[in-house]
C-alpha cells in the first residue's frame, strides 16, 4: 500500500501507532492497580453496556477501540493541513487532551455506569494516555508527511 498521498491511510497508521502506545500506559496503569478502567473497558461499555465478561468481549472491545482511535487519527490528518506545522508537537497534545476531555464529557452526561465517578489516578493516568496518543499521533503525521520531506 503505497500512503505517500494518502492523507487517510497516514492518519489511520498514525492513529493506530498512538492507540498502541496509549493502550500500553493504560493497560500498564491497569494491572498496577492504579487505574480503574482500560479503555478496552470503555469500548466495552459503550459496545455491550457492560464490561466484557469473556475473552473474546475483552478482544472485540480492544479491537473496537483501536478502530476508534485510527479514526481520530484520520481527523487529525486532515484537520493539519488546515492549521500550520508550526508547534506540530502542541497540536498534537492538545488534540489528544481534547479528545480525553470530550470523551470524559460525554460519558458524564450520558451518565455511562462505571466511568462516573473515577478516582484522580485513574483520570491522570488517561490523560497523560491521551497526551501520549495526540504526541505519538501528531509526530508519526509529520514523519510521514511527503510533502514536508520533499520541500526540505
Amino acid at each position: 500500500m503505497k500512503i505517500e498521498n494518502d492523507r487517510l491511510a497516514r492518519g489511520l497508521i498514525a492513529g493506530l501507532a498512538g492507540g498502541v502506545i496509549m493502550n500500553i500506559i493504560n493497560l500498564t496503569s491497569y494491572y498496577l492497580n492504579i487505574a480503574e478502567l482500560r479503555f478496552l473497558d470503555w469500548a466495552s461499555l459503550v459496545i455491550y453496556g457492560t464490561k466484557p465478561y469473556s475473552v473474546l468481549e475483552a478482544i472485540f472491545a480492544q479491537m473496537a477501540q483501536l478502530v476508534f482511535v485510527g479514526l481520530l487519527g484520520i481527523i487529525l490528518a486532515y484537520l493539519i493541513p488546515v492549521v500550520t506545522s508550526k508547534n506540530y508537537l502542541l497540536r498534537g497534545w492538545l488534540y489528544g487532551v481534547l479528545i480525553w476531555f470530550s470523551l470524559y464529557g460525554l460519558s458524564y452526561l450520558f451518565k455511562i455506569q462505571a466511568t462516573i465517578p473515577l478516582r484522580l489516578d485513574s483520570v491522570l493516568t488517561d490523560l497523560i494516555a491521551a497526551s501520549a496518543f495526540g504526541l505519538v499521533t501528531v509526530e508519526i503525521l509529520w514523519r510521514l508527511d511527503v510533502d514536508r520531506v520533499n520541500k526540505a
